[in-house]
């Protein structure tokens, strides 16, 4: 049994680069010089300095601002250049009319010569203004990446509730991350994988522990429990470094375990019972996939019924419609300042209702396993 599927490009981040601070027209900044692979370094940060030498202070990534105070002459500027390219500083920023008009061509030179971006910064435009550019920039594709990951896990979770729950899974999962997904179970004689991508996973398979590796740019991962795995899921090359799609894979590991298990449920309560099943384990079957220690979970997990009356009971006894905010809450991507403007409230009500609602719960709300608990409990009795 083997299935193999592909996708667009949505899930895939986008760093924050020069062509980003320059579409500022407020800030007037000119790109002095950047060839192409200079333009798509990714800046994670910006620091301003007239250090003879600011290495200490700057990460890989970190580009830097300066006036130019510290060159005694031009001669200091290669030599200069050739320090931040070793720290890993993508890019630097020279600020005119400070100390001289224009960017000296002996920067220009080393900047060209080293592989580091190049922009002017007017006389007008404070160097703050440039930092606060790329936090800005640097939030947004953060809370980018938040909200596809959100969307990308509530996806999988109902796909997971389908008759095909393991089609249905990875099928998301290669859509959503744009890589070839696939299922390697026992019975699986051939696979469009490459043939050392699917030796290691019966190799895997024969072992029949719990265990992660990576092949050719492949990432191998098994499903189930210790004994009685369900099968390898692989997933081709895909985004490196990226905590996102990480995060999305974790989850369909749980979810496709889930999905075998749910498979043979039939009848009226077909989709009653999938709910159930899915209530009852995820949140397990993602601790048991979740590096991060936590404390044992109570395997009597409480039934949707049991989540809702004891948040009315509470609504019912202090007034404080925990379950409207906790609505509203999941259906602003689990973001505290949207979830106030809906409910016409102050964010920190709905923060101190949420950690009411938590305490009540007995839930961690801060983890997806929670989340995904109290949304299937939600959507079940129409809230969602």
């Amino acid at each position: 049994m083997y299935a193999t599927y592909t996708t667009s490009e949505e899930g895939s981040p986008v760093p924050v680069t020069v062509a980003d601070l320059t579409a500022h027209a407020h800030l007037g900044l000119r790109i002095v010089w950047a060839d192409d692979h200079a333009a798509a370094r990714a800046w994670s940060w910006v620091h301003s300095s007239d250090l003879a030498d600011p290495t200490p202070f700057l990460g890989v990534g970190d580009a830097l601002l300066t006036t130019g105070t510290q060159w005694t002459s031009d001669d200091d500027i290669e030599p200069w250049v050739g320090r931040l390219a070793e720290a890993g500083v993508p890019g630097v920023g020279f600020g005119t009319e400070v100390i001289r008009d224009g960017t000296p061509e002996a920067l220009i030179s080393a900047c060209r010569r080293h592989g580091i971006a190049l922009i002017e910064v007017p006389y007008r435009t404070p160097f703050i203004a440039v930092t606060r550019a790329v936090a800005d920039a640097d939030a947004h594709q953060r809370y980018a990446r938040v909200r596809w990951t959100l969307d990308t896990q509530r996806a999988l979770a109902l796909a997971a509730l389908r008759p095909d729950g393991v089609a249905a899974v990875l099928a998301e999962l290669g859509r959503r991350i744009d890589a070839p997904v696939a299922l390697v179970q026992t019975d699986s004689a051939q696979s469009a994988a490459p043939d050392a991508v699917t030796e290691a996973a019966h190799r895997m398979l024969a072992a029949g522990r719990r265990a992660a590796r990576s092949v050719d740019g492949w990432s191998l991962q098994t499903v189930g429990a210790p004994g009685s795995l369900a099968g390898i899921l692989a997933v081709g090359p895909t985004t490196p470094d990226d905590d996102a799609v990480r995060a999305v894979v974790t989850s369909v590991v749980a979810m496709t375990g889930l999905a075998s298990r749910a498979s043979g449920v039939t009848g009226e309560d077909d989709a009653a019972e999938r709910l159930a099943l899915l209530r009852t384990h995820l949140a397990r079957l993602l601790a048991d996939s979740d590096p991060a220690p936590r404390p044992p979970l109570d395997r009597r997990a409480p039934s949707s019924g049991d989540l809702l009356s004891t948040l009315r009971a509470h609504d019912a006894a202090t007034g404080e419609h925990l379950e409207e905010t906790l609505t509203a809450w999941l259906q602003e991507d689990t973001v505290a300042e949207a979830a106030a403007l809906r409910l016409g409230i102050h964010r920190h009500t709905v923060r101190a209702r949420l950690r009411r609602a938590a305490d009540a719960l007995s839930l961690d709300l801060a983890s997806f396993a929670a989340r995904a608990e109290l949304w299937s409990a939600l959507r079940e009795h129409g809230r969602l």
